[in-house]
């Protein structure tokens, strides 16, 4: 995912890219997403409704808890209020009212007062990094009719200009500034008018709207080098700003976990059940753009559902660089797949296979991991005991995962629904293994009995990579 970046100040930058501004985030404690509300501050279309949507009901919640101004108005057009973020990754949001394009020759000044406002409120709550979507403009593909559209739309051009300068003239204090954009057209608009507004231009490579900065290099850390060479081995397709996909083949047998992992399994899974969400993914990806370029909002915002469901492992893939997982063919992190059983198993061929095995296949963890486990959970086999029924226990189809809290320096283990990733339950966890608990994962070989399933998958858990990557984010 390309985008720009400019001088703001000599302390302030501002960046600008497409993406959904729900999954961005920088540091989960210190950032904020502006959410382009209307008065009364409720989740209505639009952006407005995706963040309430992604935040979950307690942050409809909290807007009822702002105190009303006037009857039904708890935020004036021109002005922002400050939330908690809830479950979004950012850490606050910043409710602005942007005003309806008319004739008014004040709502030059009123677009300009919402975004004043919002890096006022970011001041004050000591937010250094904020993102915008382009207030007034009708972004994400807001439930409105072509008539109220064509009306009631900021025009591009005079809202990148109000946009830029208001942010240009304001963002003392304010670290970096974010313009995260849905659509291609508002895009290039935003970029066309930083350039002619703002000095030094540069390429922000793969800017990344969902994940956070590390302090390592990424190019000498294992964790970048896996990102980039993720990257490289989905073949991405630029497609208007968005990426079609080509489903990668297997570097390796699909019998090479037997007998915890089926060869039929596998190969059902790649031939037949990724490739299916790839299939379904780029044909939604094209729809979408169909629907944008020809104004159907109403289209768009059912795609978007579309799209996530079917590119949740992409998605998952760009929210955690690098985690373990027995089936994640589309998020090209199969170096993470043990490719043998641990040296105890009696197949055969165990001689051809030594060297996948001192990879870490079925070995138990060594070093400062072992530690921690033994630390958090008193052994390994409690460890194991607490993933195996928490994974049982989730509610349909989820993920149990190991986490490490970087904020108490600590072990946990957490379940998520569904594709959600783990960000959802914290900003500050960091994935070490993940198990798919779908039924597509055991509903064939284990038949569909979930429990033996988890029992056997900790033969293929490759831990040598999990230790590699708590002691990189926990030296």
């Amino acid at each position: 995912m390309s985008g720009a970046q400019f001088n703001l100040s000599p302390s302030s930058t501002l960046k600008i890219q497409i993406g959904d501004i729900t999954r961005w985030f920088i540091d989960g404690s210190s950032d904020a997403i502006v959410n382009p509300t209307n008065e009364r501050m409720f989740g209505d279309g639009g952006a407005d409704g995706a963040i309430h949507r992604a935040a979950g009901p307690e942050l409809r919640t909290a807007c009822y808890e702002v105190p009303e101004v006037r009857p039904g108005i708890r935020c004036p057009t021109g002005e922002a209020r400050i939330t908690r973020g809830f479950k979004l990754p950012a850490s606050h949001v910043i409710h602005a009212v942007g005003p309806d394009y008319d004739d008014n020759s004040n709502v030059s000044a009123l677009l300009s007062d919402a975004y004043r406002n919002s890096l006022r409120v970011a001041r004050e709550n000591d937010i250094n990094y904020v993102s915008f979507p382009a207030i007034s403009c009708g972004t994400f593909g807001a439930n409105i009719s072509s008539e109220f559209h064509n009306h009631f739309r900021y025009p591009l051009d005079e809202a990148a200009i109000v946009a830029i300068s208001t942010i240009k003239e304001h963002c003392i204090d304010i670290k970096e500034v974010h313009f995260v954009l849905f659509a291609d057209d508002i895009y290039n608009v935003w970029v066309k008018k930083a350039k002619e507004l703002l000095p030094n231009l540069s390429k922000l490579q793969k800017s990344s709207v969902v994940c956070p900065k590390r302090k390592h290099n990424p190019k000498t850390s294992k964790v970048g080098r896996i990102a980039c060479a993720t990257q490289q081995h989905h073949h991405h397709q630029q497609t208007r700003g968005l990426h079609t996909l080509t489903l990668p083949d297997l570097p390796y047998d699909y019998g090479s976990l037997e007998p915890a992992i089926s060869g039929e399994i596998m190969q059902i899974h790649h031939q037949k059940h990724h490739q299916a969400y790839v299939t379904n993914y780029n044909k939604a990806i094209k729809q979408l753009h169909t629907a944008i370029a020809n104004g159907d909002a109403s289209s768009a915002v059912k795609l978007q559902n579309v799209v996530t469901f079917n590119g949740g492992d992409m998605i998952l893939l760009f929210d955690f660089s690098v985690f373990i997982e027995v089936f994640c063919i589309l998020k090209g992190c199969l170096r993470l797949l043990t490719y043998s059983l641990s040296a105890k198993n009696t197949d055969p061929e165990i001689g051809k296979k030594e060297v996948h095995a001192r990879e870490g296949g079925g070995q138990p963890p060594h070093g400062s991991l072992s530690w921690a486990i033994n630390n958090s959970f008193g052994s390994l086999e409690k460890l194991i005991a607490k993933m195996n029924a928490e994974g049982a226990a989730v509610q349909g189809s989820g993920w149990v995962w190991l986490a490490l809290d970087k904020e108490f320096k600590r072990l946990v283990v957490e379940t998520t629904s569904n594709e959600d990733p783990l960000v959802t339950k914290g900003p500050n966890l960091v994935p070490l293994i993940g198990i798919d608990v779908w039924e597509h994962a055991y509903y064939l070989q284990y038949k569909n009995v979930r429990p033996d399933y988890l029992k056997n998958i900790w033969k293929v858990i490759n831990w040598k990579y999990a230790s590699d990557l708590y002691e990189m984010e926990c030296p």
